[in-house]
């Protein structure tokens, strides 16, 4: 879960409150009576002095119990934690249906809350992408995690830095990219490298091809980046067999090795990759401890979760439900907030949540009917034989 929040903020904005639509409030410190009327349901909540201030944030799958742990407990030995209940006069909630929607409802909270340490306080970080301006006059890949910051085109995401590192180092092999784009930049007055010497760059750094060929290459890197390997592992391997056949093991070996990173490159990666500005999809969150699904949104950098739908009602494959999936608005938000929820969908993707999660790729090319029955199919397939006949509790 995410760490919590210690804030000093003079008092929550009105909008912000208005995210946490529950409150209970008391006079003086507060007694195991008054937090029995709390509900046990997941949540995230906001402790606040007498007038509303805040005073800590936080998320937790049991609300009644984290509030009498913090609340309640014994704060007259060394070890024990800050007394808040001194000053904790309020405490703000709503109540989240699954571990993903409290890490989002958290983020914005903590962004509003604590503008200059939110990111400390959540518990996703940064998505890695390639990144390349096709503006500069002499472009290059590189890695980054300011996607929608910096101009150019992105693709992504990784979730490791060295990952994404691993990735691009790879691309500079397959298509003979230059590993010094400064040299490059400084064409045709360049230095030559060790890998022009060794035959595995033909040195556009000092003018010895055109330019135009070396954008040709990284053009070629950025569409196996972009559509997959799979054009570029039939045309390796004729190359490969080529090579044999003249006996240049050499270069045979070296396509092999080639071959073996593309593959790894289709098995490992190439089902999450897309180019940012194409990275779109509905994901349909396990809900804790019920038969129903939470539908997250997202698109363009922009990123929204709708009411939860129950296995009853996607099951029947009803188109209803659909329409009250909101579409994320990419327009309303800023740079830095379309990068931040760009990680967060990103780290969905890969957290565990995902293992359980359904996700459907750019579901806006299908119709209503068409995802319907798409989505009750993966339900079926994910409830297994107790789908049959499933129960709205």
């Amino acid at each position: 879960m995410p760490r919590s929040g210690m804030l000093s903020t003079p008092g929550p904005p009105t909008n912000l409150l208005d995210d946490l639509p529950n409150v209970q409030a008391w006079r003086d410190r507060i007694t195991s009576d008054t937090l029995q009327l709390l509900p046990n349901s997941p949540a995230v909540l906001l402790f606040a002095d007498g007038i509303g201030r805040p005073v800590q944030l936080l998320s937790t799958q049991q609300l009644r119990r984290l509030a009498t742990s913090r609340l309640i407990g014994d704060h007259t030995t060394k070890r024990a934690k800050a007394d808040i209940a001194a000053v904790v006069r309020r405490i703000y909630w709503r109540r989240v249906y699954c571990p993903f929607e409290a890490r989002w409802w958290y983020y914005r909270l903590a962004r509003g809350l604590h503008p200059g340490e939110y990111r400390k306080l959540v518990s996703f970080g940064p998505a890695w992408f390639i990144q390349v301006n096709w503006d500069e006059t002499v472009p290059d890949l590189r890695v980054t995690d300011r996607v929608w910051l910096d101009p150019g085109e992105f693709i992504g995401p990784w979730q490791r830095r060295a990952a994404c590192q691993q990735a691009l180092d790879g691309l500079r092999d397959l298509f003979e990219l230059c590993r010094y784009p400064e040299q490059v930049r400084r064409a045709p007055r360049g230095r030559r490298c060790a890998y022009a010497d060794m035959g595995r760059c033909d040195a556009p750094c000092d003018g010895s091809v055109p330019m135009s060929d070396y954008r040709a290459r990284l053009r070629a890197a950025w569409a196996f980046a972009a559509d997959g390997p799979g054009r570029w592992l039939d045309e390796a391997s004729t190359r490969m067999r080529v090579a044999a056949r003249e006996q240049q093991y050499e270069r045979a070996g070296l396509i092999k090795k080639q071959i073996a990173f593309a593959e790894h490159w289709q098995e490992t990666w190439a089902e999450r990759l897309n180019l940012a500005h194409r990275l779109s999809a509905l994901v349909l969150v396990p809900v804790t401890r019920r038969r129903a699904w939470l539908p997250v949104r997202y698109r363009d950098g922009a990123l929204i979760t709708s009411p939860i739908v129950t296995d009853r009602t996607a099951l029947d494959a009803r188109t209803d439900w659909l329409a009250n999936v909101a579409e994320p608005r990419a327009a309303s938000l800023t740079a830095v907030e379309r990068m931040e929820q760009t990680w967060l969908f990103s780290h969905l993707l890969f957290h565990r949540d995902a293992d359980a999660a359904l996700v459907f790729v750019q579901p806006e090319e299908k119709s209503p009917e068409e995802l319907a029955r798409c989505v009750a199919t993966e339900i079926r397939e994910q409830r297994g034989s107790e789908s049959d006949s499933p129960a709205d509790t």
